[in-house]
């Protein structure tokens, strides 16, 4: 058996976060607040070790990883994938929009909302789909890592148009600068972080501090986190509406217990924390999966806390 632990952080605030304005799968960037937060975040993380980090390639989303990896003190070469299918939804048409032009078109279409998809965009389902496909994925290379074999974790098939497959874009040591190894090549990039930015969808905001499951001690600001006790510790940082399909996969299809699938269920306040043991079982058997909290914000306390 191996055991990792999995610590999942939405983006900070952009300015279309704050003006209520579809952004998807836009290249944007965070606002002045969203720094902060992320800087927060870090600063909550410090103590934390890191053995793997796994972003989005959108800029909202690097920026948040880069900001808190240069907090942290422990994980000082940890192993980063820049992972296409950890982008947001796609709204298509929608994107740039606002909420409450996305709203009128699900009521103008008579389907579920989990069913509606925008022209040129995608469902929550085909999101909850790529979101599996990731953490499939995710869960086989760390059973590879730690030699016990493949693991089940219920993935379903890939989407008709193929883009729940494996993409994983790019990798390399984020610290400091972003010098992302293209692929096999050895050339590097710098990612810059000056540009505009926009919002991530969801229909309730998980705006307060509320715990869920607390078992374990979250003080990341000490060291004497028993750094022998996960074979693996993950850092996935990632858009609201994929966050929430990622645990909707996690609850309903492997059984993670939640006090509320309510509030699991809600978007995560910018910067919001959540965190998970996932232990990985011989035998290609299903993966038990524990959540420590969700949502988590008291890090972001004497920050102005804008509400999608």
């Amino acid at each position: 058996m191996a055991t990792f632990l999995l610590t999942v952080v939405r983006h900070g605030e952009t300015r279309e976060n704050k003006e209520f304005i579809l952004q998807g799968q836009m290249n944007t960037n965070l606002s002045d607040v969203g720094y902060h937060q992320a800087g927060l975040a870090g600063k909550r993380l410090r103590n934390q070790l890191f053995t793997h980090v796994y972003t989005s390639d959108l800029n909202r989303v690097m920026q948040t990883s880069q900001a808190i990896l240069n907090k942290n003190v422990l994980s000082k070469s940890p192993h980063v994938k820049v992972d296409k299918r950890l982008r947001e939804r796609g709204f298509g048409e929608v994107e740039g929009k606002t909420v409450s032009e996305l709203r009128a078109l699900v009521e103008k279409s008579g389907q579920l909302p989990q069913n509606f998809k925008p022209p040129g965009g995608e469902s929550p389902l085909e999101v909850k789909a790529r979101a599996e496909a990731f953490f499939h994925d995710l869960c086989n290379d760390l059973a590879g890592e730690a030699g016990i074999g493949q693991v089940e974790t219920l993935q379903h098939a890939a989407m008709a148009d193929g883009s729940a497959e494996r993409d994983c874009g790019t990798e390399g040591n984020v610290l400091g600068e972003w010098n992302v190894q293209e692929g096999d090549s050895k050339s590097s990039v710098t990612q810059t972080s000056n540009s505009a930015s926009k919002t991530d969808t969801g229909v309730t905001v998980a705006s307060n501090s509320q715990q869920q499951n607390v078992d374990v001690n979250l003080a990341s600001n000490s060291q004497t986190e028993d750094t022998e006790k996960y074979d693996a510790r993950v850092l996935l940082v990632s858009h609201g509406g994929t966050i929430r399909e990622l645990f909707r996969h996690l609850i309903d299809d492997l059984g993670c217990k939640v006090k509320s699938k309510r509030f699991a269920m809600q978007i995560s306040p910018n910067c919001g924390i959540s965190q998970f043991v996932v232990q990985l079982r011989e035998g290609g058997k299903r993966p038990v999966l524990s959540c420590q909290f969700l949502h988590d914000k008291s890090h972001l306390e004497n920050v102005v806390d804008f509400e999608l």
